[in-house]
Order: structure tokens, then sequence, then C-alpha cells
């Protein structure tokens, strides 16, 4: 299981101050954040105001999940159905993030890459050979792309290839969900260029002359994009370079320790149906933090901020007494399990410091739901003393 031990004081501190966090050097301690067992049970007026509005408005309180705790874990500040598994929605995607940091690292550049096994014939354009395209899964990959890569080609000379065109890795680009869709995308594309090849072969190991390639931008700039506008194309991608959803489902087992009964992914963007319970989801959210302050990252690097940054939650947490309070990530399914909206992440408090929370609400009106999410968490940092004055003045200098 994934444990990092962290001064309590220092991780507070980090969170507090999001915009110079990148400024402050990390403290580890040994033995460092030591949970309690069993989590003191502190009552919110909050907390019993949100239950009722669920019950004065018709919504059946067994579809509803929910939990908030302070960061070290020590303090229940609101709970309901926490051990039963909800659809999620593109709240998984925080889970598809992690488990690709974890594999590939926050600066990690996916590439692609066309080789050349054999000779190029530069008087008949022919390359002798095979023309090898090394793909290792850039999930946002564009036509584009693949077309400045065709034509590099035929500006190496190449118009006839005698042997086959061979793609390693997994390959996705544009509208091409499926690296069987792609290829043959890619096959067209290098037709219409005038570059006649043998037959499409898959697998095997690069090797030759590289005489191209694409470089995409750092996996952590893909990860804020992907979750503030939440682009289940980019998800989708990413949880096939990863090895597919249920890699992602084995990552957040093995690596962060939830247990097999609270997790099942069907899709890494969080379409369809998939499961979490809420006390999985805010395990995740807390080994996520942890792992990015090792990692000299901060919440706001892969995750948006509400009412700042552009995309889902641009227009939700506006007001100035809210306003840079919420880091998450929403999920809204309209069409499935009757209607599901969730939200989850961290909210910034004067008196309880950062808190982390998961809302996940099910079989009702995914607008209504929104409002209701809304109005508990600013109860609740309301009624929490506020959002810290440094974390509110803070995030203005970032407008």
């Amino acid at each position: 299981m994934m444990k990092h031990l962290l001064s309590t004081t220092c991780l507070i501190l980090l969170l507090i101050l999001p915009a110079v966090a990148q400024q402050i050097e990390p403290q580890i301690e040994t033995p460092g954040v030591a949970r309690s067992s069993v989590p003191i049970r502190l009552a919110t007026v909050s907390e019993t105001n949100y239950l009722n509005q669920l019950a004065l408005k018709g919504f059946n309180l067994e579809t509803q999940g929910l939990l908030i705790e302070s960061l070290d874990g020590r303090t229940v500040y609101g709970e309901l159905n926490s051990n039963v598994g909800f659809n999620p929605a593109s709240v998984i995607k925080v889970a598809t993030s992690f488990a690709a940091l974890a594999k590939f690292g926050p600066e990690y550049h996916f590439e692609t890459s066309f080789y050349t096994d054999g000779a190029i014939n530069k008087k008949t354009r022919t390359l002798n050979g095979n023309l090898i395209l090394q793909s290792s899964g850039d999930p946002v990959l564009s036509s584009l792309d693949v077309s400045r890569l065709v034509r590099d080609i035929v500006h190496a000379g190449i118009t006839r290839v005698s042997g086959d065109l061979v793609v390693t890795g997994p390959f996705t680009y544009g509208m091409f969900y499926s690296s069987d869709r792609a290829i043959k995308g890619l096959t067209q594309a290098l037709k219409r260029a005038g570059v006649r090849v043998g037959d499409t072969t898959t697998g095997g190991t690069p090797r030759g002359t590289k005489i191209t390639s694409h470089i995409s931008s750092s996996l952590r700039d893909i990860l804020f994009y992907q979750n503030a506008h939440s682009v289940n194309t980019i998800a989708e991608r990413l949880g096939d370079a990863l090895g597919g959803p249920k890699a992602v489902e084995r990552f957040l087992i093995k690596d962060l320790g939830v247990a097999p009964n609270d997790i099942s992914i069907s899709h890494s963007s969080g379409l369809d149906y998939n499961r979490i319970t809420s006390r999985a989801t805010v395990m995740l959210f807390r080994e996520l933090v942890f792992w990015l302050n090792l990692n000299n990252m901060q919440p706001q690097d892969v995750l948006p901020v509400a009412g700042v940054d552009a995309g889902t939650l641009k227009r939700r947490f506006t007001g100035e007494e809210y306003r840079g309070a919420i880091i998450g990530k929403t999920g809204t399914l309209p069409a499935t399990d009757g209607g599901v909206s969730t939200l989850a992440g961290i909210a910034y408090t004067r008196d309880h410091g950062p808190v982390i929370f998961a809302i996940f609400n099910t079989k009702g009106a995914v607008a209504t739901y929104r409002k209701l999410q809304d109005s508990f968490l600013k109860g609740f940092i309301a009624e929490s003393g506020g959002i810290p004055d440094v974390n509110a003045s803070l995030h203005k200098l970032n407008n």
C-alpha cells in the first residue's frame, strides 16, 4: 500500500498556500501523520441541512453518498452511505490521472515516431524495408500532428515502401478512438500523400533510423486540461496507454490499498457504469495530495480551481467568499443510473484547514443536485470560519 508520511503541519501549510506552494520545500518526517483508527465524528449544521434538502425534494437518501473528512482522516464532518458504491461519473478521471502520474511521472512526454529499417533509394524514392510507427499512446495526438508526420516521410524521400507498415504500441489520434481505426486512418493519410506501402502489421520493437517524431506536452499539462474540461477521449486514450480500465482499478487496489469491493472500473473516463465508494474516493484524493507534495506539486497542478480555472468548475463557487476555496473534479451522466452528478476534491477552510470530500448523487436531476452540492459546501465553509484569508488573497493574484 502506498503510504506517504508527511508532517501534518507542513502538508496543511502547503495546501493552504496553493499559489506559493511551489516555492516551499516539503518537509518529510518519520513517523509523520499517525491516523486514528476510529475518526472523531463531528456533526455539522451544513450536513443536516443538506440531508434535509435532499429529503424535502423527494430524493431517496439510499441513492446518495457523502463523506467529508479532515486531511489527516482523524475527523469526519459528514457521512452518508460512505461504504456503498455509486457511479462516480467523471470523478474516475482522477484515478486515471493518479495511475498515469505514478507510472509515467508528471514531466513525461508521449512520443510518436517513424523509423525505417532499410535504405532509402533517393532516385526511385523507395524505402527498401519496413516503415515503422512507434507510438507510446499519446492521448492528445491530433490529425494535424499525424499529417505533419506523413509530410515528413515524403520529405525524407519516401513515396514507396517495399516492406510493410509496422505499428508498435498503442496508437490513436484525432477522431480515431481505437487502434484499428487509427491505423486505417494512417494508411489512408499515407495514400493521400502518395506513399505506397505493403501490408500493415502490429507489434514488435521499433528499430532502425528515426526519420520524424512528435512529442506531446507534459503529462501534468495534459492531465490538467483533461480534468478541468472533463475530456472523455483523453481519459480513454490515457487508460489504454496504462493497460485499460482494469489497470487503473488494480492501481487503486494494489498501490493505494482501496478495498476490492469498493471499486469497479469499466471506463477510464467514467462513462457508463463504474462504481466507487465515497470512502475510497476520499482515500484516492488523500493519497494523491500526499503524492503530489512529495513530488513538489500541488492539487491545482492537475485539477481545476473552482470559480477560477476554465472548465466544468468555472461558474461554480464564484462569489468572493468562496472563489478559490474548492479544488476538485465534477462528474455528470444525465442519462445513466437515473441521472448522476458528483463532486469530489479539497475544500479550504479557516477553522479545519483543508478537508477532503466526495459527494455522490444518483437517480435525480443533475441541475438540482449541483445546486445542493454547492449549497452544502458553501454552508460547510461558512460554518468552518470561511476560507483562509491568505488563500483568498493569493488566488486573486492568479486572475
